[in-house]
């Protein structure tokens, strides 16, 4: 899993690289665009003037990482195939823009014209889309602020660890020199994905042929970012060599609100989130690791009432999961069934705030546990 910021030309690679589990490891002082003006030849330098970034470099040890190294000790990293397709690929051809949807989103090329991956960027979220339409678009204040969609297309792929929920590859890079029909608009900076080969998606077929786990795949990280947007439009469909679709979850920019009020999930209404999780899934659940995903997002300057969404929506599923509950549950538990009334976690919140103490935090979150334990009791003894 990587997190990385790249510029795009022939003298700077910029990396910031978490890699989950063995490897590399790093911890991101200066919130998600440190600039390392001074990277030579692949490798990690002190930069003056930003707080340093650290490379932890050896395996899990209980949960912990060993071997600390100064950024100042030189470790190389290769450049990402993707990235260099990429740069090639802008000698040719400008980025296309892509019609579909309300935010600035283009198309980036190889050197044969090839799609091979999107580009979003930062300054071109929201009201400052470029696309004529986007004016006459009504778009529903979630709390996500113009700019952050970036942020979270990051955040999602890092939080899908071993690429369970198969998110594509995403960085966080630099363009210079970005051009539109001939003009030059300047350096972006924005979330660039891997362009996914597909034949469809989810919406175009009937949910009926895709398998379970494909399914449960898609639920589990859409509660784990308490995604707000997922429809059958931004669920791709591969085919598999034996015919059976492979589902891969795009588009998460509007994830990780600061509030729990907008979650939605078109997987509610099909037959597989009715099934029980499978051993895999099952595993996958328990072992996530809700501190160190606080971290990482913490690292990635998301702000702190949004990291509390993931806490306590990645809660509800490890929970409500290890009871025996179906997605189908755990999903209409955190999502609202009638779009004026708060959902059943947003009761179980309000409730904990009414028992614990102004401002305490700890007493809070005792008591919201308190109160999501008791009520999947309920639900488990109610099927």
């Amino acid at each position: 899993m990587s997190l990385q910021r790249i510029s795009l030309d022939e003298t700077t690679l910029s990396i910031h690289l978490a890699y989950n589990g063995a490897l590399f490891t790093v911890k991101i002082g200066h919130p998600l665009l440190a600039v390392l003006d001074h990277l030579k030849q692949g490798s990690w330098k002190t930069v003056p003037n930003i707080d340093p970034l650290y490379i932890v470099e050896g395996t899990v040890n209980n949960g912990r990482k060993d071997n600390v190294l100064e950024a100042s000790d030189a470790t190389p990293l290769p450049e990402p195939e993707l990235l260099a397709r990429v740069k090639e690929g802008l000698e040719y051809f400008n980025p296309e823009l892509c019609e579909e949807g309300v935010n600035g989103t283009y198309f980036m090329k190889d050197k044969n014209g090839q799609k091979i991956a999107v580009f979003k960027p930062m300054d071109e979220e929201g009201r400052a889309s470029p696309k004529k339409d986007s004016a006459d678009v009504e778009i529903v204040n979630r709390g996500i602020l113009d700019g952050e969609g970036v942020q979270r297309e990051l955040a999602a792929y890092l939080l899908d660890k071993d690429h369970f929920s198969g998110v594509p590859q995403t960085f966080l890079v630099d363009v210079p020199n970005f051009q539109i029909d001939g003009v030059s608009m300047g350096t972006k900076t924005g979330s660039l994905q891997e362009f996914v080969e597909n034949v469809g998606a989810s919406w175009d077929v009937g949910p009926g042929d895709f398998p379970v786990h494909e399914v449960h795949k898609i639920g589990v990280l859409d509660l784990r970012i308490f995604n707000n947007d997922r429809h059958g439009g931004n669920v791709l469909l591969k085919e598999k060599p034996n015919g059976e679709y492979e589902l891969v979850p795009i588009d998460h920019g509007l994830s990780l609100s600061p509030t729990l009020e907008h979650g939605w999930f078109d997987w509610l209404m099909w037959p597989q989130a009715k099934q029980p999780f499978d051993d895999e899934t099952k595993s996958y659940i328990q072992n996530i690791d809700i501190e160190a995903d606080m971290q990482l997002l913490m690292n990635l300057g998301v702000r702190l009432e949004c990291i509390q969404t993931m806490k306590i929506s990645t809660t509800l599923l490890k929970q409500a999961a290890a009871a025996g509950l179906t997605l189908y549950t755990i999903g209409s538990m955190a999502s609202r069934t009638v779009l004026e009334e708060p959902s059943d976690l947003e009761k179980m919140v309000a409730e904990a705030r009414r028992r614990a103490p102004e401002a305490d935090e700890c007493a809070f979150y005792e008591a919201l546990w308190r109160i999501m334990t008791d009520e999947i009791a309920a639900r488990k003894k109610a099927v």
